[in-house]
């Protein structure tokens, strides 16, 4: 039989393909239940962070050779007057000579930890600057008694003095090992007067406050150091 033409063309167009089934959607993942620790016995705290002991520091300084005594806060009426860590400071050792020593004629009374800086300050800066550069050793140093309680400047009121805390010294002058002293008032003399005006200008990287002659008349005849922080940073300092 003879089938038509039109039969034989829908024969040879290809058919697309049947169109699958709709996906069902993934079920969702179920999140894992967290475990519950297994108690494995007391648990251990983690260490606390604990202050320098009191007696650190003085030993700490008898090691490198500084010589010191155990003090107390001197009695005042004033309750903020006060030294943590309190220590009469008698000699430092030179650095890099430790033969020689510097003595602190006064024996002033002072924070260990001021101690520590100023007594570096003498052994590794001070001494071996003052030998370079006047040929004479320095053997001692005249100070103020360290601490005092009492405002900034005797002033009758205002703000405690860093001394009232055992954080300042008063240096008055040297004392070179022929006999003669450096005052910190400047002199006649062009040579000492840089020494000192060097060993000034160098204290501004040992403590945090630095007065001296021409600051005011406070402190016209005698160099004062302390490390009392001033704000919120100790790297602001006030060398005047």
């Amino acid at each position: 039989m003879n089938v038509p033409a039109a039969a034989h063309a829908s024969d040879s167009i290809p058919l697309p393909p049947p169109r699958p089934a709709e996906a069902a959607p993934a079920p969702t993942p179920s999140l894992p239940t967290p475990q519950q620790p297994q108690d494995s016995g007391p648990r251990s705290e983690p260490p606390k962070v604990t202050a320098e002991e009191p007696q650190a520091c003085p030993e700490r300084l008898r090691k490198a050779g500084f010589v010191l005594e155990e003090a107390q806060t001197p009695r005042t009426e004033n309750e903020l007057c006060r030294i943590e860590v309190p220590v009469r400071l008698l000699s430092v050792p030179v650095a890099l000579r430790p033969e020689r020593s510097v003595t602190l004629k006064e024996k002033p009374i002072l924070a260990c930890d001021f101690a520590e800086s100023f007594g570096h300050w003498l052994s590794d800066l001070a001494a071996p600057a003052v030998t370079g550069s006047l040929s004479s050793d320095l053997v001692a140093v005249h100070t103020g008694p360290g601490f005092e309680c009492r405002n900034r400047n005797r002033a009758a009121s205002g703000k405690l003095s860093a001394h009232a805390t055992g954080l300042a010294i008063d240096i008055a002058s040297f004392e070179l090992a022929d006999g003669t002293r450096l005052g910190i008032k400047p002199g006649d003399d062009a040579r000492r007067n840089s020494i000192v005006s060097a060993l000034r200008k160098a204290a501004c990287g040992w403590f945090t406050t630095i007065l001296g002659p021409g600051s005011d008349p406070s402190h016209a005849d005698h160099l004062h150091v302390d490390i009392q922080k001033h704000g919120s940073s100790d790297r602001y300092r006030i060398c005047d």
